[in-house]
């Protein structure tokens, strides 16, 4: 009989302090829970990383509202040896005139400019521009008919010269992640031309008739 009122007493005072003993299992889920937390928060900046960076983002575009040819800014150019001052080159040059602006939905845009040999790579950047979003007025550098053109062969009574000279640029903007927007544009150069380049013309150094 006294086992028994033993056995009961020690079953009532250890019922009390069996919550101490669980403690570690606590620990344990709170630990699970909050590293479920942290990989939920580590995938998260990952995936927010991808977002920005690569096939999410959205390139910028262009909105070109006109395309045309500065007659006032065109004439011969020459290259001469510095030694001698004999007349190495020379060449007609031609000025683009664009009205167009640039919109970007999901970045800022970085740069602007003329990809003047068609590689995707800006030659000649635009620069002091506060903002890309306004439509404005711009200026290309002056393009050789020697460099990024097309000459198409004549017909009828000219046949056997080139004519029409056309040049060959693309406008392109690159926004702060990287995306990229190539507005390609094929013009018609030869109208800005004395008549007397005959068209389109690689290099016309030593003939008097066309100086």
């Amino acid at each position: 009989m006294r086992k028994d009122q033993i056995f009961v007493l020690l079953l009532v005072v250890l019922l009390p302090m069996s919550g101490c003993f669980d403690g570690g299992s606590i620990g344990v889920a709170e630990g699970t829970e909050n590293d479920e937390n942290t990989n939920e928060m580590v995938n998260q900046t990952i995936v927010n990383h991808h977002y920005y960076n690569q096939s999410y983002n959205s390139a910028p575009v262009f909105h070109v509202a006109g395309i045309g040819l500065d007659e006032d800014e065109y004439g011969r150019v020459s290259t001469y040896d510095p030694n001698s001052g004999e007349e190495l080159t020379r060449m007609y040059h031609a000025t683009l005139q664009m009205w167009f602006s640039v919109t970007d939905v999901d970045s800022n845009i970085s740069v602007v400019g003329i990809d003047m040999d068609l590689d995707q790579i800006i030659d000649h950047p635009f620069t002091g521009v506060s903002t890309w979003n306004n439509l404005s007025y711009y200026e290309s550098p002056g393009i050789a008919q020697s460099n990024g053109t097309l000459a198409n062969n004549g017909a009828g009574e000219w046949g056997h010269e080139p004519y029409m000279c056309y040049a060959r640029v693309n406008l392109v903007a690159v926004d702060e992640h990287q995306g990229i927007a190539v507005h390609p544009i094929t013009i018609r150069i030869d109208r800005a031309l004395p008549h007397d380049s005959q068209g389109c013309q690689n290099d016309y150094t030593g003939d008097e008739d066309y100086s």
